[in-house]
């Protein structure tokens, strides 16, 4: 029987050994690799990234740089795919959205800014998005209690002792302190 050829594409030499060449990733298949921008807007909240630090590989491709790296045991991955990247330092701007790939890209951040943020237990980050949710809603012109039943769901207005009410207030002044902070002050809780 005759072996399989092809299936493979590699970037560097198929001849090296594999330990020594260098991965392809993309945000785009893996939702634990972090989407960036660099950003020069002082407007912007950026997180500030050293290029140089040790171990990092860098892989260009048409649709930006990727970038891996170790933090605290675990490998981090960012696809820059906009901006000029420097070879020293530049600020990034982390692209998280909301969706099936969301759990994954906040333990890749966390693992991106530990040991700056804490374990948090089940339902804080669910109660941080709440907070960013109910900020975005408040901006929008919703009333608290149009913010109520798209984030708690229906229930009576305001709610016995007003506990509805008072919970959706917590949770708009909460977004917008998350609004105005770091992505570290926002993982950190």
């Amino acid at each position: 029987m005759r072996p399989a050829t092809g299936g493979f594409i590699f970037v560097e030499d198929p001849a090296h050994d594999c330990t020594c060449v260098l991965p392809i990733w993309s945000a785009a298949l893996d939702p634990g690799v972090l989407r960036a921008r660099i950003v020069v807007d002082a407007g912007q909240i950026p997180s500030s990234f050293d290029f140089q630090r040790a171990g990092l590989r860098r892989v260009a491709s048409s649709v930006g740089e990727h970038i891996a790296f170790d933090r605290a045991g675990e490998v981090v991955r960012i696809d820059v795919i906009d901006g000029a990247v420097s070879p020293d330092r530049a600020n990034l701007c982390f692209e998280i959205i909301a969706d099936h790939r969301l759990e994954r890209q906040i333990r890749a951040l966390q693992s991106l800014f530990s040991p700056f943020v804490r374990q948090s237990p089940n339902g804080w980050f669910k109660r941080q998005h709440l907070a960013l949710l109910a900020n975005d809603l408040s901006q929008a012109g919703a009333s608290l209690r149009e913010a109520a039943d798209v984030l708690l769901g229906p229930g009576e207005w305001p709610g016995d002792g007003e506990h509805r009410k008072s919970q959706v207030r917590r949770l708009v002044k909460r977004g917008l302190q998350l609004c105005h902070s770091t992505p570290g002050g926002i993982l950190a809780g």
